[in-house]
């Protein structure tokens, strides 16, 4: 009986061990599912839910873009200059999903009596979602006839334009207003085709005016691009143009440009080349019932010879539209100090031989300092 007793009190001793130890054992586990209840949320956010994208904010990027210039020059009667050239003000935001705007202002100054002048330059509403990497642009813009014509003068690297852009289009460029639409093109082959149609009003120009008849400006652009290895890519385009001239008569354009980049992956910093052609062919018509032909064309290189500094050198050769035997030929070098993307030096010396008038010489420093958020420039 004792002994019953006996094994009866060590069982019921072990029963009450085994039941404390499996209470602690409950409690720890209770303790680790809690734990893990709170940290699994988190974790199936991370891991597993979609990534919700904030709403595009409709505060707008503004940036100002400063422009100085002191030239010498062997022609004219007042030799040395010093002046600042311009301001640019550029305001840009997305509309909403759908669009964004851009406007660019700029306030130059007058090469005849001194005083600045504001004008609008760029005012543009481009669609963001349309589909097969459609692209619809409506305002006021650079049509894309060849490819420097796209430029501002600040993101351009000489000091001065290329000679055929400004006896063609004026000092800045061809403008104009209306529609311009994009589209990049399927094809087989690999590299990249992107096709550009823009209709609209030209600005007046030495080629082409703003027209009193229905004539509007048409222009397109096919631009090729390729990869030819991971150091180096090869654009081609293909331009053409028809508007109106001065005499409201038709002037046609065709246009071609090439641009060669190299920049090695290991020394990207400290070495680039870039090789840019371009060249134009104008056909006007005259009110003596005769199209005169002229011609216009550029090539420069540039070397990246250290982190911060750039040497160049440009030759050019232009006609002047609705003249015949009439040319001008322009060579150029150039040494370029870029210490951040928000500040260029640059100092430039170039010849112009001219038939129809005196030649000369000019040395031009130009300083571009920018402040605020300003787009990155075309490749």
């Amino acid at each position: 009986m004792r002994l019953f007793q006996y094994v009866s009190l060590v069982l019921a001793s072990c029963i009450y061990a085994q039941s404390q130890s499996d209470s602690t054992t409950i409690a720890d586990s209770l303790l680790t599912l809690q734990l893990q209840s709170q940290m699994q949320p988190q974790a199936a956010i991370t891991q597993n839910a979609p990534i919700v994208r904030s709403a595009p904010s409709t505060n707008p990027d503004i940036s100002a873009i400063g422009d100085f210039r002191t030239s010498y020059s062997s022609g004219g009667p007042r030799n040395i200059e010093t002046y600042f050239n311009a301001l640019e003000v550029q305001v840009s935001s997305v509309v909403d999903p759908y669009a964004a705007a851009n406007f660019l202002f700029s306030f130059g100054k007058d090469s005849v009596n001194g005083d600045f002048s504001a004008g609008l330059e760029v005012a543009t509403l481009t669609s963001l979602s349309l589909p097969y990497s459609f692209q619809v642009t409506l305002g006021k813009f650079k049509p894309h006839f060849t490819k420097v014509n796209t430029f501002h003068p600040h993101a351009f690297s000489f000091v001065e334009f290329p000679t055929m852009i400004k006896n063609y289009f004026g000092d800045e460029g061809l403008f104009m207003e209306g529609m311009s639409a994009s589209v990049l093109l399927p094809n087989p082959w690999d590299f990249y085709q992107e096709l550009d149609v823009e209709i609209g009003r030209s600005a007046t120009t030495p080629s082409l005016d703003n027209g009193s008849s229905n004539r509007l400006l048409y222009s397109v652009h096919l631009n090729n691009f390729f990869e030819l290895s991971e150091n180096s890519t090869l654009g081609i385009g293909l331009s053409g143009l028809s508007g109106v001239n001065a005499f409201d008569l038709p002037t046609t354009m065709g246009g071609f440009d090439l641009t060669y980049k190299w920049k090695p992956v290991q020394f990207n910093t400290y070495h680039s080349f870039t090789w840019q052609t371009e060249a134009l062919i104008c056909n006007t018509d005259t009110t003596a019932g005769t199209t005169i032909q002229s011609y216009g064309a550029y090539t420069f290189l540039e070397y990246q010879i250290e982190k911060r500094t750039f040497v160049g050198a440009r030759f050019d050769y232009s006609g002047l539209p609705g003249l015949e035997k009439s040319d001008e030929r322009t060579t150029a070098l150039l040494l370029r100090f870029q210490p951040t993307e928000f500040q260029i030096l640059a100092l430039e010396f170039q010849n112009v031989n001219r038939n129809y008038g005196s030649s000369f010489y000019q040395v031009v420093f130009r300083a571009i300092f920018g402040i605020g958020t300003h787009a990155a420039h075309a490749y």
